[in-house]
């Protein structure tokens, strides 16, 4: 998912212009955070990524 997310922002010339991203809780995303910040073609750090509220707030009721 990270690879093709990759490609999709360096396909229409945007990786730097993403400040950030939302997603799930999910360790696949936080997977997908690495390897995007790993990339030097694009702006991605850790904390470009934004957990969704309602996925918290799901996990805490």
């Amino acid at each position: 998912l990270a690879r093709e997310f990759n490609e999709m922002l360096q396909r229409f010339n945007i990786q730097h212009k993403i400040l950030a991203w939302t997603g799930d809780n999910a360790t696949s995303n936080d997977t997908q955070n690495t390897y995007l910040g790993d990339d030097p073609n694009n702006s991605f750090e850790a904390v470009n990524r934004v957990r969704c509220f309602n996925h918290t707030l799901n996990l805490a009721v």
